[in-house]
């Protein structure tokens, strides 16, 4: 269908061609269910910092993506943490909110180890097939402790060399990529050697500094060759390279401008004398045509790219009979620009020292950031994680080593260098000459609809007992012993079910059949729908051993932990002169806003006395009692279904005891004889996830000191984990103006805030923070993602001119 000549080029376009190999289209079909096994939910866990002393907390957020947008599948999403041995310390559960998770973890004060890593994992990545454990791991600093890291010698040498699309083919020449690395998967600079079948020398090669190299090598003959990489003491470990074919095709690719040229052997069969090939991003078909090796042993081509976005695609190409004859991942580069901007309006290093900067945002779609200040003093880069795992996890076959590596070789725009070292991780090639003959059904995992479900039983009721009580009365109590009733309706088998429940730490659920005495047979079990706890397992986590010498860093990373531990004792025995302290009667709203708002949520705002105000039970639901009380905040009901809630033109964010509503219309159903304070931000609002630069209207229901208590005497009771309790990073912050804490303030991170929307019309953001008493340098890391799925990264450093 095309005409090539020998020495052109020609241009594919990024829309599907409609080939005329029959069946063409089953088997795009069937390669797009194969690699979508892999494509789905990934995640990427954010921290204010990387080193740590015990008794700090690891603040972090996590980011949720599938297909390169913010995934819809999660509401719960789980976190273990390990110590330096792989021994399980605690799991954690969080909700998300369009793909996002903030949290924290405190290291206890007396760990004694110096490594903790976080593995981080939801249902549907559990459903999905064979795709590799996120893990991300943290430096704990250890004063008096021999410094320890992961061993860097060849102990457990692992050497892996992959021709160029995974074929290699006698009297073509080919790319070999190699990579040497120890058994912590640590990249080794080695010299290596390539030899033929008959152990002649054809080419050397040194994998220093990186773990990598690629070399081009023209097989002259089938069979064996090998690789020797040279050990420290002299000698040579030998391997054999990937069988040489006595004929067939190959393809080369230029990932600068997606050119590629296919060469073959005379001897190729006339059904490869066709070949079709296909370009997937994830699991979806970007590109299919088919070219002709008839009259040509070589064809140079490329794909129009202008159509295409950044990121990770896979070229397949096969024979006539659709038999797959390769593979090749490329990474399209994108363009070069810059979505944020910094201003530091004010900017010190003095002790205590006030800093204000402005972050600008010069995309146009809502973005989500999280922003970190730390003291640049200190090396903040780790290099086993990144935010690049979010695009193209379904293309490694396990964590990608030196991500922060490959990730400066992008912004430094060093692309030949990034695709070596892309083509020297182990890339995920599914085994699709099978599963394009055969098709492949891949179950989709399922969306979770709400957050806590409690799904309880009641044996040996009967069915007299069943039908009398209709419904399970269940009391659900929290730790501050704020109860609650709520019913569920028994099925015939004494089953019930309660949905979409959210709560903090843990609650004790108190169960009644209504109107039904039950005796010792009528055993209640219940459980929620988090996936149980494996306190037993381990993680499989590198090996430490001590520092042969320690750098400079190093002795500044233990002089921090050595100094932390002793500000700490002396903060602990300081004895506090008396205050006196000059106070005021407080409002009944002032006190109703201390009781019911935390972190954020204690920010200016209009507040109403709902619990003390006779008119609000006088109407039908929240919006309803807010219609026109709140000026620019325009409230527009609808009979059935979900109301419309505008400020300046954009979409008001709506909380439930500060968890953020996906759907309004939820408060529908909440009579206000429930509610007790309501609290309206005026846009921005940066609690909310998305959404913010609407403001935000925040709803608390009554606890149990305004109503609702209840009688538990002797119901049977049972104890259910909720979610982890977030910290919020100001609490942790010694204040600057506290006169009773006269230790040295030497804290790591100066700034955290994992929230922080940006959009077209609220494109800025005011950083407000005091330096401590030593910081002469800033580190900002700003990342984050839009939601169109593209990433953002930022990082300076600020220094005093």
């Amino acid at each position: 269908m095309y005409r090539f000549l020998s020495v052109g080029s020609f241009f594919i376009t990024h829309l599907i061609f409609i080939s005329s190999v029959i069946g063409q289209e089953d088997i795009g079909k069937r390669l797009s269910n194969a690699l979508s096994t892999r494509n789905f939910e990934r995640g990427y866990l954010n921290s204010n910092q990387y080193q740590y002393v015990p008794g700090e907390h690891i603040f972090y957020k996590v980011y949720l993506l599938v297909n390169d947008l913010p995934s819809i599948y999660s509401r719960n999403l789980y976190i273990e943490w390990y110590d330096q041995d792989g021994r399980y310390l605690q799991r954690q559960v969080l909700p998300t909110v369009m793909g996002m998770a903030a949290g924290d973890f405190l290291i206890p004060a007396t760990y004694i180890g110096q490594r903790i890593y976080a593995k981080l994992f939801t249902v549907a990545m559990r459903q999905a097939n064979d795709v590799p454990v996120i893990v991300s791991s943290f430096i704990v600093n250890q004063s008096g402790q021999q410094l320890l890291a992961p061993a860097v010698g060849p102990d457990g040498l692992k050497i892996r060399v992959q021709p160029e699309g995974g074929t290699w083919v006698a009297g073509i020449p080919s790319i070999l990529t190699i990579r040497t690395e120890n058994g912590n998967q640590v990249p080794l600079g080695m010299n290596c050697r390539i030899l033929n079948s008959k152990g002649e020398l054809v080419s050397m090669v040194s994998t220093a500094p990186h773990g990598f190299a690629q070399v081009e090598v023209t097989p002259d003959d089938p069979g064996t060759y090998f690789i020797q990489v040279e050990l420290p003491d002299g000698t040579w470990k030998q391997q054999p390279l990937p069988e040489v074919q006595p004929g067939g095709i190959t393809l080369r690719a230029d990932p600068s401008n997606f050119s590629f040229i296919i060469q073959r052997t005379a001897n190729v069969p006339s059904l490869q004398q066709e070949v079709s090939l296909l370009l997937f991003k994830g699991n979806e078909l970007f590109a299919n045509t088919t070219l002709s090796l008839e009259q040509k042993l070589r064809v140079k081509g490329r794909f129009n790219t202008d159509s295409l976005s950044a990121g990770f695609y896979r070229l397949i190409w096969q024979d006539k009979q659709q038999q797959v004859l390769g593979q090749r991942v490329l990474y399209l580069h994108p363009p070069k620009e810059e979505r944020l901007i910094l201003n530091t309006d004010t900017l010190s290093f003095d002790k205590k020292g006030l800093n204000v900067f402005t972050i600008k945002s010069t995309d146009t779609t809502f973005t989500s950031l999280s922003v970190a200040i730390t003291d640049a003093a200190y090396e903040e880069v780790n290099p086993e994680k990144n935010i690049y795992q979010l695009k193209g996890w379904d293309v490694f076959k396990e964590y990608p080593a030196q991500m922060n590596l490959a990730t400066k070789w992008l912004e430094d725009q060093q692309y030949r260098l990034f695709d070596q070292w892309l083509q020297s991780q182990d890339l995920w090639l599914p085994s699709l000459k099978g599963e394009a003959k055969e098709g492949i059904s891949s179950p989709m995992p399922s969306i979770e609809r709400g957050y806590i479900t409690i799904n309880g039983k009641v044996e040996n009721l009967g069915e007299r007992k069943t039908k009398k009580a209709g419904a399970m009365n269940l009391i659900i109590a929290t730790k501050e012993d704020e109860k609650d009733l709520t019913q569920a309706e028994l099925a015939s088998d004494g089953s019930f079910s309660v949905q979409d429940l959210f709560y903090y730490d843990s609650i004790t659920v108190y169960l009644q059949p209504n109107g039904v005495s039950l005796s010792d047979q009528n055993k209640i079990s219940l459980r929620t729908n988090f996936l149980p706890a494996q306190r037993d397992q381990f993680l499989n986590v590198p090996a430490l051993v001590p520092l042969p010498a320690a750098d400079s860093m190093a002795l500044l990373q233990k002089k921090y932990a050595a100094d932390k531990k002793i500000l700490d004792s002396l903060l602990a025995s300081t004895t506090l002169q008396e205050v006196v302290v000059n106070t005021r009667v407080k409002s009944r709203i002032e006190q109703m806003d201390e009781k019911f708002t935390t972190g954020l949520f204690t920010s200016d705002g209009i507040k109403f006395d709902i619990a003390g105000d006779n008119f609000a039970n006088m109407q039908p639901n929240v919006f309803s009692y807010l219609q026109g009380r709140v000026a620019g905040l325009q409230i527009s009901l609808q009979t059935f279904g979900r109301p419309s809630l505008t400020w300046r033109g954009d979409q008001v964010a709506v909380f439930l005891n500060e968890v953020q509503l996906t759907d309004p219309a939820t408060l529908n159903n909440i009579p206000m004889s429930d509610v007790a304070y309501i609290k309206i931000f005026r846009p921005p609002f940066f609690g909310a996830y998305m959404g913010g630069s609407g403001g935000a209207i925040a709803v608390y229901t009554r606890r149990g000191d305004e109503g609702g208590i209840y009688d538990v005497t002797g119901l049977q009771k049972i104890k259910l984990e909720g979610y982890a309790r977030p910290t919020s990073w100001e609490s942790t912050v010694l204040n600057p103006d506290d006169k009773k804490k006269p230790v040295k303030d030497i804290r790591k991170t100066l700034y955290w805030n994992a929230s922080i929307p940006l959009d077209k019309e609220v494109n800025q953001y005011v950083i407000r923070f005091n330096n401590n008493d030593v910081t002469t340098r800033y580190r900002l890391i700003a990342e984050g993602f839009n939601k169109e799925g593209r990433l953002i990264r930022y990082e300076r450093v600020i220094e005093q001119q």
